[in-house]
């Protein structure tokens, strides 16, 4: 599966969107961040995410997940991931459900971890599309449904994700999940994924 940190890392560098004052605040909190000055960057993003801003609130939430600039604290990450999703973050919906999968709050919810990345998935965010996928496959937190999950693959490969394009190679190769082999589809997928 990707990686947590490097997908972080790159949804924060996606942080830029937004016009005049609050997009000087969020680049000026990112310039503070990629200088590891992370209270600096906390004191630039909190104003905003108390307007409700989601990168803001996107970007305290990886604070307090990571332990950048704060103590380490799931909970706190939880808070303002939760408060990130409702005002539209993709990204913060994503991370939510890898903290429900990975235990981060003491216990795993499948539930949980299914329920925030569907709400990504349904946005096109493509590691919630995979990952919802794999869950749908393996009846992981829900009822199998292969179909589903060969959708949601295919939405993320289309994307770029390269662990979709594997798996759908893999699975129209070997035949996976009752799926019958299809050695031309299987050779779309190898190659996109350039092997």
């Amino acid at each position: 599966m990707h990686s947590i940190s490097s997908t972080l890392f790159a949804c924060i560098l996606f942080v830029v969107s937004i016009a005049g004052a609050q997009a000087g605040a969020l680049n000026d909190g990112l310039r503070a961040f990629k200088a590891g000055n992370y209270q600096q960057a906390m004191a630039y993003w909190k104003p905003l995410a108390e307007k409700n801003n989601p990168d803001a609130l996107y970007n305290i939430g990886l604070l307090y997940m990571k332990g950048l600039g704060v103590k380490q604290d799931y909970r706190a990450a939880k808070h303002w991931f939760k408060q990130a999703a409702k005002y539209g973050s993709v990204d913060a919906a994503y991370n939510l459900g890898v903290m429900y999968k990975k235990r981060r709050f003491g216990y795993p919810s499948s539930k949980d971890a299914l329920y925030w990345w569907r709400q990504a998935a349904e946005r096109g965010h493509p590691e919630s599309q995979f990952n919802l996928g794999v869950m749908l496959a393996y009846g992981n937190g829900t009822k199998k449904d292969i179909n589903a999950a060969l959708n949601l693959w295919q939405k993320a490969a289309r994307q770029g994700n390269a662990n979709a394009i594997q798996t759908l190679a893999q699975v129209y190769e070997q035949g996976l999940f009752g799926i019958t082999p299809d050695p031309e589809k299987a050779a779309y997928w190898k190659k996109k994924a350039g092997r």
